[in-house]
């Protein structure tokens, strides 16, 4: 797990975070580096390998009717399509990017995303978040 901690959290969709906040990211690294090699194989066996592509579940996005904020950075380019399938398919959902960030948009920028995210539960909290289509 270090040498694989070593590679991938330099991949194109974390150095942001290294270059925003070094000693989060630091951390970051460290963290990746302990985590169980066979629990990390069995995620990606089990639970990544195994569940749907997201464009297999158009049919299923297109009858949801739950308010939907979908969140992605610029720089996280392997999320920036299914971000905007999401946004295209789901009916009441909306799509915001960070800009200039990767993967760990919570951690890269906390303040705007904590800022996005208040601002969509206050939308669907006094019942102002839309769903296309309706006036």
């Amino acid at each position: 797990m270090a040498a694989f901690a070593e590679t991938y959290a330099y991949g194109p969709a974390r150095v942001q975070y290294a270059r925003k906040d070094p000693l989060g990211f630091a951390v970051f690294k460290a963290r990746l580096a302990e985590d169980s090699a066979l629990g990390s194989a069995n995620t990606q066996r089990g639970c990544q390998r195994e569940r749907p592509s997201l464009y297999d579940l158009t049919t299923e996005m297109r009858a949801l009717t739950v308010p939907t904020l979908i969140l992605t950075g610029d720089e996280d380019e392997s999320c920036f399509a299914p971000a905007i399938l999401m946004k295209r398919t789901i009916p009441a959902a909306a799509l915001a990017v960070m800009p200039n960030c990767g993967h760990g948009i919570n951690e890269e920028d906390p303040a705007e995303f904590n800022r996005l995210v208040a601002d969509f539960l206050a939308q669907v909290e006094s019942g102002r978040w839309p769903l296309r289509g309706s006036p």
